[in-house]
């Protein structure tokens, strides 16, 4: 019997230091996963990367927080809202007079200098020496029809952000809406001027809103806008929509909108990323024009979402590693050096229910090649719930180059047992409702920068 008891135990002791081999489960619709990695195939780009990235510490980093309120519900993608249009005229065309369609009184207008040619504020024009034709036909005279006429002069000293040789002025509310003419006497050539109309007032705004959070290269991008109504959300249907998909690196490509079954405008875009590293976002841009209750409705909209290159990913094998708490080795696929981190949020059964129990970061350099980063989420974390648990919101980051390579809502189980055997802690009886009979309440001091990822 002792020596059964002996065996046991030894038994015991050598599942405790061993790894436990698992793996993460298959990713979801919504999530984001490379089948993949990808080496940037232009020579000029990799050597232009290696100049451009900045330089990132090689020390490991580890850290686990409590977190017990964490949304229940996924974040969607942002959703862009536009009640204004853009227009880019030349001198001659302001010359000549330039339509402002507007579909509520009180429109707010923006001229500014796009001149290239000696001081912006010298190019900026003064709302006095604009002239307004009404949508019967009648000019008013210098200033009139105009109320909280701003000079570029009186924007610059205020310290307002618009951009240089800029003025504006607010369409007199008596004046109603419809299409208006904006002229400008004595201007000519081919200088440019971006005008700019806001309706805040404004029943219709233009929406459009990404199809995901994160894409990698290759993904197809996917946009869908619409033409709405404040009164009841109503679409009104859209004429026309063309868009311009923009790089960081500054490359353009043209996007085609179609309607669909549903009243929306939709385009896709496979992605091409590879291209020299640039910081910041990919942006769409795009006009619509309606025609509604006989009024024409123009609207410009912006909307940036984020483009990675995939030059690693996680290879779906996860460890559960000896170790008090729960400890995981995920593994990672490298295609070129960098410093990568994992994070991901652990579940536990409380009172019968998986409750959110804490955050574990970890990031680390990695060569090229497969290697794996550990997540260590702390016992204290794990002393009032009990198994089974479930890893969430994993995430994959390209700390060098600022970049999401994956993100799984649902990414792993570990029994109670599992987490024993790999020496997490005693087992212990359990009370019902999945509490420790035996534990006491346990506060977990937040990490400081439990907010920031580790550098």
């Amino acid at each position: 019997m002792q020596t059964r008891l002996k065996l046991l135990v030894a038994a015991t002791l050598s599942c405790a230091n061993s790894l436990y081999a698992a793996s993460l489960l298959p990713p979801q619709s919504g999530d984001l996963a490379a089948k993949a990695v990808v080496v940037p195939a232009a020579p000029a780009a990799m050597k232009a990367e290696a100049a451009a990235l900045p330089v990132v510490a090689r020390e490991p980093v580890s850290l686990s927080w409590a977190s017990p309120e964490i949304a229940a519900v996924a974040p969607a993608p942002f959703v862009a809202r536009s009640k204004e249009s853009y227009t880019t005229v030349t001198a001659d065309e302001l010359a000549a007079g330039v339509p402002l369609h507007t579909t509520a009184p009180r429109a707010l207008v923006r001229v500014q200098a796009l001149s290239t040619v000696g001081p912006r504020e010298q190019a900026a024009i003064h709302p006095q020496s604009m002239t307004v034709i009404d949508p019967k036909g009648r000019a008013m005279k210098a200033g009139e029809g105009m109320e909280a006429m701003v000079t570029a002069d009186k924007l610059a000293k205020a310290d307002i952000p618009f951009a240089e040789g800029t003025s504006a002025f607010r369409l007199q509310s008596s004046l109603g809406a419809g299409e208006f003419k904006l002229k400008v006497e004595g201007a000519s050539g081919s200088d440019r001027y971006l005008v700019n109309v806001v309706e805040p007032d404004s029943p219709y705004a233009l929406t459009m809103q990404t199809g995901a959070l994160h894409y990698l290269h290759g993904n197809e991008l996917v946009l869908q806008a619409a033409l709405e109504t404040a009164v009841d959300g109503a679409k009104v249907k859209l004429s026309q929509l063309t868009g311009d998909v923009v790089s960081p690196a500054g490359r353009h490509f043209p996007v085609s909108f179609k309607a669909d079954s549903g009243g929306r405008m939709r385009a896709t875009l496979t992605l091409d990323a590879d291209e020299t590293p640039t910081p910041g976002l990919w942006e769409i841009s795009a006009e619509g024009t309606a025609s509604t209750k006989g009024q024409t409705v123009k609207r410009s909209i912006r909307l940036a979402f984020p483009v990675a290159m995939p030059v690693a990913r996680l290879t779906r094998s996860a460890e559960l590693t000896s170790g008090a708490g729960v400890n995981l080795a995920v593994g990672v696929e490298a295609a070129t050096a960098g410093r990568y981190e994992v994070r991901g949020v652990l579940y536990g059964t409380v009172k019968g229910a998986l409750t959110p129990l804490g955050v574990a970061d970890s990031a680390q350099w990695l060569e090229q090649g497969t290697g794996s980063i550990a997540l260590n989420f702390a016992p204290e974390l794990i002393a009032n719930a009990t198994g089974p648990f479930e890893l969430r919101e994993l995430f994959l980051l390209d700390q060098g180059r600022l970049g999401v390579l994956h993100h799984q809502q649902r990414a792993m189980l570990i029994s109670e047992a599992e987490v024993v055997r790999a020496a997490g802690r005693a087992a212990v009886p359990v009370a019902l409702g999945g509490l420790k009979a035996t534990a006491e309440p346990v506060r977990v001091k937040q990490a400081p920068n439990a907010q920031s990822s580790p550098r």
